[in-house]
């Protein structure tokens, strides 16, 4: 078989490239493990099963409020078993959909282990597949790691890979790691009903720099007041079976009894074992694929997107480059990889949007800076959907007005940060954001009031 080119890995990165190369002209080739894992992590076992039942959490908070417009609740019951099903009935649609739309457009896929052999050839393993190619991107996706003794067996300690299989609601759960995904579990169990305790081994919950302070503050607060028993700047020490599930010691001296533990202490790149070193593609010492601005790898026609390529392991980033790649392999200089216009969305009690820099980032870097903050609380349509919880906070140069970050907590906060990575992108400047139009009421006004505050001065409050 002859292509343009190969993709190695049909998740979000991989079949967007896939589309993205269809569109452009190219006879590409998608090579993924089996019919069950197209899509990759995201749609299979993390963002959009995690995204529905989340929005059944939600929903229990929104139940709570009725009365407040006029419905008085009789109560509800919650039954595991149809949350699952109507979780995995998305996942599998979305999964078939892609498939079907792929044999509309004549785009092969092939199911097996793709190997690379050299820079124009993947042997894909199981159906003994040879392809000749121009190009070869690598999509290949991440997976969860261990942390000590803590291994994942899929029922005393379960990654979150396995977290899916569970067949009932836990009534405790231990969650070790309060990033994304962790304060995204202790959400959902908590709302379901589970005593949930989350422990996180540095200082604060959403550790990452990317995140400022404050957005990872008002978090912890949202969740302790739902129950959610959060501690810092703790680990566990160590854990044993029981009859029940597990006992564990903590560092902070105490011990804590669940159902099980769930490890959610980050992902690994799978770019071992497919050819890469033996080809010259350069990776990392934590096995990330180096690339540069364009996804171009060491050697000139392989390229690499999403989870592979840096730590940054997000769906949509995955997505961003490999349109990049394809675009770069097509002659195209003007689509240029840049982390700091992805945006970081993490869902839990409150949705918590991050993109650019934090205040301490531009410090850091020289800018003198300056910050506009608008709070929900005033905030009219907050007001009237009873979620007036969270703020937006616009990060600017001081000299230029530039837009250096957005970072929002509250509702809607995912889909609120896209004006500004959109103004980012076109290097927009407070200016604009302050004069922009804005519908009322609206979430949005508060991203032109914080803009506002930067250009025309503080009527409310900063922090500098």
């Amino acid at each position: 078989m002859e292509a343009d080119l190969v993709i190695i890995g049909a998740g979000s990165g991989g079949y967007e490239a896939a589309i993205y190369a269809y569109r452009r002209g190219m006879k590409t080739v998608l090579v993924e493990l089996s019919p069950e894992t197209v899509g990759g992590n995201c749609l299979n076992k993390g963002c959009i099963p995690s995204k529905y039942m989340r929005y059944g959490a939600y929903l229990i908070d929104r139940f709570g409020v009725m009365e407040r417009y006029g419905i008085i609740p009789r109560g509800f019951d919650i039954d595991y078993g149809k949350l699952a099903k109507g979780r995995d009935e998305v996942v599998v649609t979305i999964r078939e959909n892609f498939k079907k739309f792929a044999k509309q457009i004549n785009l092969p896929i092939i199911y097996g282990r793709g190997v690379v052999k050299d820079p124009n050839t993947v042997f894909v393993e199981g159906p003994e597949e040879r392809i000749r190619t121009r190009f070869i991107l690598i999509a290949t996706g991440s997976r969860p790691v261990a942390l000590g003794d803590l291994v994942p067996d899929g029922r005393y300690v379960l990654n979150t890979d396995q977290v899916w299989e569970i067949e009932d609601l836990p009534g405790r759960v231990l969650i070790v790691g309060g990033g994304a995904v962790g304060v995204e579990f202790a959400y959902i169990f908590r709302r379901y009903g589970a005593e949930v305790v989350l422990v996180e081994l540095k200082r604060r919950i959403l550790p990452s720099d990317d995140i400022p302070e404050d957005s990872a503050r008002y978090l912890t607060r949202k969740l302790r007041s739902l129950g959610v028993d959060v501690r810092t700047k703790t680990t566990v020490e160590f854990w044993e079976r029981t009859e029940r599930g597990v006992r564990a010691k903590l560092s902070d001296g105490t011990e804590t009894e669940a159902d099980f533990i769930l490890l959610a202490v980050g992902r690994e790149p799978n770019t071992s074992g497919i050819g890469l070193e033996e080809i010259g593609v350069e990776k990392d010492r934590r096995g990330f694929i180096r690339v540069n601005e364009f996804c171009q790898t060491a050697v000139q026609n392989i390229y690499a997107c999403g989870d592979v390529t840096s730590p940054l392991m997000l769906a949509h980033k995955a997505m961003y480059e490999g349109k990049i790649a394809v675009n770069h392999m097509l002659g195209g200089r003007d689509w240029r990889r840049d982390d700091r216009i992805v945006p970081k969305i993490i869902y839990s009690a409150l949705e918590v949007a991050s993109v650019g820099l934090t205040e301490d980032q531009a410090e850091e870097e020289g800018y003198e800076v300056k910050v506009g903050v608008s709070s929900f609380v005033t905030n009219p349509k907050a007001m009237d959907d009873g979620e007036n919880e969270g703020f937006v906070r616009i990060v600017a140069d001081e000299d230029s007005g530039e837009i250096l970050g957005c970072h929002i907590v509250g509702p809607h906060a995912g889909e609120l940060i896209h004006q500004v990575v959109h103004m980012m992108r076109r290097r927009m400047d407070v200016e604009f954001a302050s004069k922009t139009l804005y519908s009322h009421p609206s979430l949005s006004e508060a991203v032109g009031q914080s803009a506002s505050e930067i250009h025309y001065g503080p009527i409310t409050w900063v922090k500098r």
